[in-house]
């Protein structure tokens, strides 16, 4: 039904079908969409309604719930802390909806206003994001992609119940759990300012390796304690003279410092491209490892996270 030509009172009897305590599922799909666009004309445009029908269908929630939901600001509708948690459940509940409609039928990515959800972590982003974007802006242009940092202890559960179709990473989970397709292998390298002493030489040393003073990164969404394992066997102890959250701020960070890090090579070129930074090869051996897309074994029958999976597979197997 589209907006130039749906008739208000007949939709709005249909906001109102069945028994009196059932909420009707277009009232859910209204309540979302004023959340998201924080506007009752964009909301109308995105489930293809008049804006009159919207008004509606935002009155009888606010008659249901017993709550304004949004009030008017000078950006538009300011959602109350009822809606906040209302529509935190109506967006679950939505996302299970549509999971069981995609099972119809074949996934259409031309045609899809999905909202796909990716977990990586903030160093991820740097290399991943872009020929993400894309590559999905090409297949898929109507969709909505959101990005998420989730702590490794979560992203099983996460990944379980939907709230995240797939994962990027070199991410210690449960195999018999999960289904993954491998992207790269990837090692480490050390990065240094190049006014750094070390930095100057033809190779970085063991002995400057271990006179340096390094920055570690100690994210709850990265996954790369075996580089300490690794040096911990080999009696390889670095002088750790900052710990920080983000790898973000590093290139401001190490361009300005005597400070170094140990990073993988793809990323470190990323931050030589700011320039004022080199990367060096480790003086000592730490194991490769392999980034890949995870998806659960449940969620993976879905047509839609199949495809999604296999986009990132082609988007960034060319790293």
């Amino acid at each position: 039904m589209h907006a130039g030509g749906d008739n208000p009172m007949a939709t709005a009897a249909s906001l109102e079908a069945g028994h009196a305590h059932r909420l009707d599922l277009n009232l859910v799909r209204v309540m979302v969409a004023v959340f998201e666009t924080g506007s009752v004309s964009q909301a109308a445009d995105r489930l293809e309604l008049t804006q009159p029908t919207v008004s509606y269908g935002l009155a009888k929630l606010r008659q249901t719930y017993g709550d304004a939901l949004f009030v008017r600001d000078g950006r538009g509708m300011a959602p109350t802390p009822r809606a906040e948690q209302i529509y935190r459940a109506f967006q679950e509940a939505l996302a299970c909806i549509d999971r069981t409609q995609e099972l119809a039928g074949a996934f259409q990515p031309a045609r899809s206003r999905r909202r796909f959800r990716v977990a990586m972590s903030d160093i991820g982003g740097l290399c991943f994001l872009p020929p993400l974007v894309a590559q999905l802006r090409r297949a898929a242009p109507l969709a909505e992609l959101d990005v998420l940092q989730v702590p490794m202890d979560a992203l099983t559960e996460q990944l379980a119940s939907g709230k995240v179709d797939a994962a990027i990473g070199n991410l210690p989970l449960g195999a018999e759990k999960l289904t993954s397709r491998l992207l790269f292998r990837e090692h480490y390298v050390c990065l240094a300012a190049r006014h750094h002493p070390a930095a100057r030489a033809r190779r970085l040393t063991l002995a400057q390796f271990l006179a340096a003073r390094h920055v570690l990164v100690t994210s709850p969404f990265f996954a790369h304690q075996h580089v300490e394992d690794s040096l911990r066997a080999q009696g390889v102890q670095r002088s750790i003279a900052l710990r920080i959250p983000h790898f973000t701020v590093l290139p401001e960070l190490i361009a300005h410092s005597d400070l170094m890090a140990t990073l993988p090579l793809r990323v470190a070129r990323v931050f030589e491209s700011y320039g004022g930074l080199r990367a060096m090869p480790l003086p000592v051996s730490v194991p490769e490892f392999e980034v890949r897309v995870y998806v659960h074994a449940y969620q993976a029958a879905q047509p839609a996270v199949q495809w999604f999976a296999g986009q990132i597979e082609s988007a960034l197997r060319g790293l």
